[in-house]
């Protein structure tokens, strides 16, 4: 009910607000004016982050990031504006501002006289206007623009992170799916579309999938590593907002078309892409849209391997697996934005994108089980992972994410008022997902295995010839899942100037409420082996020549074929349901009402203070089931009933910028963050299986992460395009929510007549707390300095450094006194370095990235079984070419991965892999035009 309360109070606010706007602009434009306008270079391009000053108030704005500016509260009269810019030669303007009124200027800066000798078209564009915003911003922010993305073998926003200063990405499929801030694990960075958080389109976390949105889909990415109060709580390591193209000051209309190839599929790819912007109906609406399709069939070689210590605390091999996967993965993207301008006061816009990815997936997987029992328990498998025919034999995984928001803009005097409504939802759906494998039983595996322990053990046995009577039926599943996540969302901010000068001040306040809903579903059968018995007619040879992972592996073998999979009609057959495979599903309802308010204090020529409070009340309620096999194999699936939970966070930040001079700053900030757990964490779901001796335990009552963070910066912009920034923060985090695996006795789980059974058990948990302390130093110029003949050549570089350590332990880890134990998904190193050649329309890039090993999930029960994401390497190397002004002409071509970097875990040592996939070298060419 309080919450309701808080609701309905804020809205009659909004309302009541709403209703009497003009009355309200009436009485306070007789005694304010305003001037607005736009930012743009010589060729209508935009430039945000340009600073414009009024020398003699000493008030001054920061263009947004669609060049626009609004300075308000200014007396009639003509006054000296300055406006500066990275790359640009300061310029000043006399403008005489009306009585009351609000005065519309466009400003058109030209290039700055240290870059005459180099077209500016590339690399220095992209980078100018990505300097010039982290210049002026009040906390520690990194910017990419399209332009720079564009200079980057990226196919998707994930890979283009990478880039960034103290950003780790990790891999699926060859691609980025997951950024990592601050040596913080991906569930505590917080990613957002035009500051909307999205869903995430899979059950098992909050993250959202960058793979999902092609790189040329976005207009700049911001990442925030201090938030402010009037930005989201939820973002520990930081915030990522990826802004999409918004309408254009004039005409837009480019194209791109491009292909590539893969060594896996050996078959080519598909790469295209338009926009195009127009400003209607003497420029009062503004329209952009645009579009992306890529088709790309790929793959890749895999190994794994699972490893449990025994009795006596020994670790041993328990199974051992070599993999071939085909991935044909189509990526489609559309985006819209559109914009009213009712007069110079009045404003609504709206803008919405929708993503789809298609992953059309077969594997074909060797299983060696129970390697460390005795022979006549031990077992190879052989399986196939397809589906029905309507989806090409493949398992289909589609996942889709969309983001509408309709917001508004309003001058009130001096009263600056915005508000947005909108409506987000992700989606994943797995249609007659099949998997069907034989097996062959008795032989012992166990002890033919070489190189155990090592990075690539394999077994020196032969697997028994298929036509072997022995070769059993062991599978034959069908399933569908589905996962829905809805988002509704309001926001309402207002910002009042309250004086000026050199100690001017302003105050922002606002509050938002956000509603979510998520929902997993999951249908199982399994069929009766007689439906496939001709299976040993229906074979196809895989495992492929020239597997990456070593020639050691069998490569060559027999598996049932996708195609004979695919025709089988499943609902002319009984199946029997797997409740544990149905055990996950869920539902799960978030409410959270936020409010907050922000004072920005100049405290003269070289001071800025911000302080800031926030406040973010959640409500939860979710639901799931509690699963239980017995020994003989029976099930049962028991609702939970509704669990309900509701917490409070109150988030104060100070953020202190100390201006050098016209090109230095020295930042300085606190500020109180949290990230709150994953929904499948929050299932009060409980899993045992006690036949296989597993169990698997989620808790509605685990606690949101937080943090409290410090930063200290210092940054210098070159008077060409360039700058040089050294920074450290530390982050004093509470309750790290991770899932660890283990064991734990029957009698620790409540399960009285199992208690002396020692269960494998997989769990979320708040496990510890936490500190981090890094140092970030990042470098980019070009080489005039040394010779005006190296202005065409440059460097850009970044190094973060990160170091975690861990206390208050939850007592079901078994951490003893004195062991060093890292924070999860924290690297040590990351680092970032590219060399590029920009001259006469043509630009080349060499760019390489680099990021140490860190633990990925604990081990309850041994630290010799921790997981670990090892270490990575990747380099990278695009060329293009430009010509042509009235149409402007691009043909590209780029060779990404070529060291062939896998993503690698391992398990407790370096040596002991516990999976590597290969994913070979990609290469891509093509033209792009802009009319």
């Amino acid at each position: 009910m309080r919450r309701i309360v808080k609701l309905v109070s804020f809205m009659l606010l909004a309302t009541s607000i709403s209703s009497n706007t003009f009355a309200i602009e009436k009485e306070l434009s007789e005694k304010a004016s305003v001037l607005r306008g736009r930012v743009m270079d010589n060729e209508q391009q935009v430039l945000p982050g340009a600073s414009i000053m009024v020398e003699s108030l000493k008030k001054g704005i920061i263009s947004d990031i669609d060049g626009n500016y609004t300075l308000t509260g200014l007396k009639p009269g003509t006054y000296t504006v300055k406006v500066s810019y990275v790359g640009y030669n300061p310029i000043e303007l006399k403008i005489t501002v009306p009585k009351g009124k609000t005065l519309e200027k466009d400003i058109v800066m030209n290039e700055g006289v240290e870059l005459q000798e180099v077209k500016v078209n590339g690399v220095f564009t992209g980078q100018r206007k990505a300097l010039s915003v982290q210049k002026n911003a009040m906390g520690v922010k990194n910017v990419v623009s399209a332009d720079q993305v564009g200079k980057f073998p990226d196919s998707n926003i994930g890979d283009a992170l990478k880039r960034i200063s103290g950003i780790n990405v990790q891999y699926d499929q060859g691609e980025a799916r997951f950024g990592q801030v601050r040596g913080t694990s991906a569930d505590l960075t917080s990613v957002t579309v035009n500051g909307n958080r999205l869903p995430s389109a899979e059950g098992d976390t909050r993250n959202v999938q960058l793979d999902l949105i092609p790189a040329d889909m976005v207009q700049t990415i911001e990442v925030s590593k201090v938030v402010t109060s009037d930005m989201d709580g939820d973002a520990i390591g930081g915030a990522i907002n990826l802004v999409t193209k918004n309408t254009p000051y004039n005409r837009v209309f480019n194209v791109t078309a491009g292909t590539g190839y893969n060594w896996i599929s050996e078959k080519a790819q598909l790469n295209l892409g338009a926009t195009w912007g127009e400003r209607l109906f003497n420029d009062k609406l503004g329209i952009m849209l645009a579009a992306s399709y890529q088709y790309a069939p790929g793959g890749s070689d895999n190994v794994e391997f699972e490893y449990e210590t025994n009795d006596d605390g020994e670790v041993e091999l328990k199974e051992a697996q070599a993999r071939q996967y085909y991935v044909t993965r189509e990526r489609q993207s559309y985006s819209a934005a559109l914009d009213y301008k009712f007069n110079e006061n009045h404003k609504i816009s709206f803008k919405g994108i929708y993503n789809r990815r298609n992953d059309w997936e077969n594997r074909y997987r060797v299983s060696y089980k129970k390697l460390n029992s005795k022979a006549s328990k031990q077992s190879v498998v052989l399986q196939t992972k397809a589906g029905s025919s309507d989806n090409r034999n493949a398992r289909l995984e589609r996942q889709q994410t969309m983001d509408f928001t309709l917001d508004g803009e309003h001058m009130l005097g001096n009263l600056m008022m915005d508000w947005a409504g909108s409506y987000s939802r992700a989606t994943e759906d797995r249609p007659n997902e099949r998997y069907a494998a034989i097996s062959y039983k008795g032989e012992d595996y166990g002890s033919s295995f070489a190189d155990v322990f090592d990075e690539f053990p394999y077994s020196t046995k032969s697997l028994p010839n298929i036509k072997d009577a022995g070769w059993k039926i062991d599978e034959l599943t069908n399933s569908n899942q589905s996962i829905v996540e809805n988002e509704y969302k309001f926001r309402m901010n207002f910002e009042l100037p309250l004086s000026q000068g050199e100690f001017g001040n302003s105050l922002k306040f606002g509050g938002k409420f956000v509603s979510k809903d998520k929902e997993r579903e999951t249908n199982f059968f399994e069929y009766n082996g007689d439906i496939i018995a001709d299976w040993n007619n229906n074979l196809t040879s895989q495992i492929r020549s020239g597997f990456m992972p070593g020639k050691q592996y069998p490569t060559g073998t027999s598996f049932i074929d996708k195609g004979y999979l695919g025709k089988i009609d499943f609902s002319k057959y009984e199946g029997k349901e797997v409740l544990e495979e149905e055990a996950g599903n869920y539902k799960a309802k978030e409410n959270i009402l936020a409010g907050y308010l922000r004072f920005d204090q100049k405290l003269g020529d070289k001071f800025d203070l911000t302080l800031g409070l926030r406040i973010e009340d959640t409500h939860l309620k979710t639901s799931g089931s509690i699963y239980q096999m017995d020994e003989n194999e029976e099930e049962s699936l028991t609702p939970t009933g509704d669990q309900k939970n509701s917490y409070t966070d109150l988030l104060p930040s100070i953020l202190l910028k100390y201006k050098l001079n016209d090109n230095g700053n020295i930042r300085a900030s606190y500020t109180k963050t949290l990230s709150r757990p994953k929904y499948s964490a929050l299932i009060a779901n409980k899993s045992f299986n006690l036949a296989d001796e597993e169990a698997t335990i989620g808790d509605p009552n685990t606690k949101p992460t937080t943090s409290n963070n410090f930063d200290l910066s210092i940054d210098y912009y070159f008077k060409s395009v360039g700058l040089v920034s050294a920074g450290v923060f530390y982050k004093d985090v509470k309750s790290v929510n991770v899932e660890a695996l283990g064991y734990m006795t029957g009698s620790q789980l409540g399960l009285g007549n199992y208690a002396d059974t020692k269960f494998q058990v997989t769990q979320n948990m708040n496990a510890y707390d936490a500190r981090i302390f890094g140092a970030e130093f990042a470098y980019q110029r070009d080489f005039g300095f040394i010779a005006p003949a190296l202005k065409c050549v440059g460097f850009y570089g970044n190094y973060t450094y990160t170091h975690s350590s861990t206390n208050n332990y939850n007592p079901i880890l078994s951490i003893a006194d004195g062991d060093d134990v890292k924070m999860a998904g924290s690297p040590e190193h990351t680092a970032n370095a590219s060399l590029f050649y920009e001259k006469s329309g043509l630009n080349v890039r060499l760019s390489y990235n680099t990021a140490s090993a860190f633990i990925d999930q604990m081990n309850t029960g041994s630290r010799e079984l921790d997981r670990y994401y090892d270490s990575v390497n990747y380099l990278d190397l695009n060329a293009s070419y430009t010509w042509g002004s009235k149409y402007k002409t691009t043909i590209y071509a780029e060779a990404g991965n070529l060291l062939n970097q896998p993503l690698r875990y391992y398990q407790g040592h370096k040596d002991r892999t516990m999976q590597a996939e290969y994913y070979g070298v990609r290469v891509n060419a093509g033209v792009k035009i802009n009319f």
